[in-house]
Formats: C-alpha cells, structure tokens, sequence
C-alpha cells in the first residue's frame, strides 16, 4: 500500500497557469499517475484530453496541433473539441459514434487552468471560488512563482494548516493565538496570529494568516502583517506518493507601482516561501498514522480527517482494515 492508503483524492487541481498556455498551443503535462494532454484554441477556451487518440491511438501531445478552436491528431488530423468530441475529419463526412477522446472538465480562473479528476468519471460538485484580489488593481497584476516537487501526498500537506503545534517547532513562529477552524462543505477555513523572524529580511514581523482550502488540491492564504500578501497554492499529485507544489503569491500595492511593489516584496514573498519548504523533510520521511496518538493540545486533527473522507470514493480507513 506504501506510505499512505489514500488515493488520489477526487478534486480539482492545478496544471499550468494561464499565462503558460498561449492561444494555439499543445502541452503535455504529466500528473495524477497519467499524461493529460492541454491546448487552448484560438477562441481562449482550454481543454485538457486524455493522450491517445481513440481512431488509431497516437498520442496528441506529439505533434498535435491546434486547428481553430480543436485539437487535430498528428496521425490522420481527425480533430476533437475540448468535450473530447471528434467534430471533423478530412476525408470523410461521416463520424463515428464511438470517435471520441477522453476529456477532462476544465476550469480557468485565477489566472490558474485547473482539471477536475475523479476516479469514477463523476462530474464536478464544486467549483474553485474567484480569490480576492485577483485582478484587483490596487495587488500586483500576475504571480511571483515558486514550484516544488516533494514526496507527499495533499492530504498531509493540508493537515499542516490545522497541526498548531508545529507552526513553533518547525516554522518558529511563536505558538499561534487567536486561532479558528471551521469546515463547509468541500471548504475549510483556519486562521491564527503569530509572529516570526523574516529570515530574507532579519526582523520580526507581526502577522495573521487567514486561510481557505478547497478540496484536497487547492488554498489560499492572505498573510497581513508588515505587508499584506496573498499566497495561491496548487496541490497536484503527479502520483500517489509525489505532489507539485504551486505556490503563487501576490501583494497589495498600498499606492506603489507594479514594479516598485515587486521589488519590495520579493525579499517578503520569499521568506514565505522558505516556511513551507522547512515541511518538506518531515513530509517526504513521515508514515501516515491511521490512529495517531494525539493530546489534548494538538490541533482538530481528526475533525479534518473526517472532512478530507467526502473527496475519496472508498473510505481509505476500509482500504487499510482490508489490506
């Protein structure tokens, strides 16, 4: 079963930010253990399809092109639409029924292209939220990336939101107050209050985190303090023992150019991005505790393993008494 018994859990997730996917242009990514092939055409819609095509099987990540709004096969240019529908073939006027190609939902907000997956085809039944100040003009206008390949898998990287404890041992920030949970739905929200030393900047920075996590693949975090930063997190499984890390962050200008607020921040917005990596170690060694041993003290650890069950079709505690 290896270190963990989940899955990969049934959610939307990241696979390349909008900026990355030009009008016209075929990628391969490859994540949730399979290749998906994006392309968005020449309308601005994005579509994401399984890679083979279903008439004589190659793959449309090599060599597929974009035709108007479809993605033609490099083998016999039979095109297909982003439903995955084969809309046209050259030589012939007559489709077959079974001629089309399996496709994935997409959804592209956020200056972010997400795919929903969900190991029995089933539809969506949430939706990633417009996070605030996105497109605000008062925040700075695109992402300050940063990307990270780590041996883990979502569900415990989001059980570090509401592990209280480790916020002083792992990330040194003084033991977090003024503390909240609460779950809704597909959704949970956590804040705290807390204070640490800026490493990139050497002060002491006085802030809140206010948070929501969506799913089991995505959250954001609005981090008020000497600056006021939001953090724009994609969790995507390449397989069932390795997540991507997509950590955008963007930053209220408070009355600065773009370019002057970039320059400002980006010691700030590293600093952020240094605290998630301090995880990574104890991430890519840890086993999964079915039944941890926990205090009184520590954080709503299994009110959150409840909520994370709604995004799997088996329960992975059955998975476990079954193995």
């Amino acid at each position: 079963m290896g270190r963990f018994p989940f899955g990969i859990p049934n959610s939307w997730y990241q696979v390349c930010y909008s900026d990355e996917l030009a009008r016209g242009e075929v990628k391969t990514v490859h994540y949730l253990d399979r290749d998906i092939v994006l392309f968005r055409g020449h309308n601005g819609q994005a579509g994401a399809l399984e890679p083979y095509c279903p008439h004589l099987g190659a793959h449309f990540g090599h060599g597929g092109k974009v035709e108007g709004d479809n993605l033609a096969c490099p083998f016999h240019s039979w095109q297909f639409n982003g439903a995955g529908t084969c809309v046209h073939i050259p030589y012939t006027d007559k489709i077959p029924s079974k001629a089309k190609a399996g496709a994935y939902p997409v959804l592209e907000r956020n200056g972010i292209i997400f795919v929903w997956y969900h190991d029995q085809g089933l539809e969506p039944h949430f939706e990633i939220p417009t996070i605030p100040y996105w497109g605000d003009p008062a925040w700075t206008s695109s992402y300050e990336k940063y990307s990270w390949i780590v041996k883990t898998h979502p569900q415990e990287i989001m059980e570090n939101a509401i592990d209280w404890p480790h916020f002083n041992f792992v990330h040194l920030m003084d033991p977090p107050k003024d503390r909240s949970n609460s779950f809704h739905g597909p959704m949970f929200k956590w804040q705290i209050g807390t204070k640490k030393e800026v490493q990139t900047m050497g002060v002491t920075d006085s802030f809140t985190i206010e948070a929501e996590n969506w799913g089991l693949g995505f959250d954001w975090l609005k981090y008020t303090g000497m600056f006021t930063t939001m953090i724009v997190a994609g969790l995507t499984p390449i397989d069932t023992e390795t997540t991507q890390i997509h950590f955008g962050v963007i930053g209220a200008k408070d009355g600065r150019s773009e370019e002057e607020t970039r320059a400002l921040l980006k010691a700030y917005m590293d600093d952020q991005s240094l605290a998630i990596q301090q995880d990574f170690q104890i991430w890519e060694h840890k086993g999964f505790q079915v039944r941890p041993s926990l205090c009184e003290a520590d954080g709503p650890i299994g009110e959150y393993r409840k909520w994370t069950k709604q995004f799997y079709s088996r329960d992975w505690s059955e998975a476990v008494a079954a193995a």
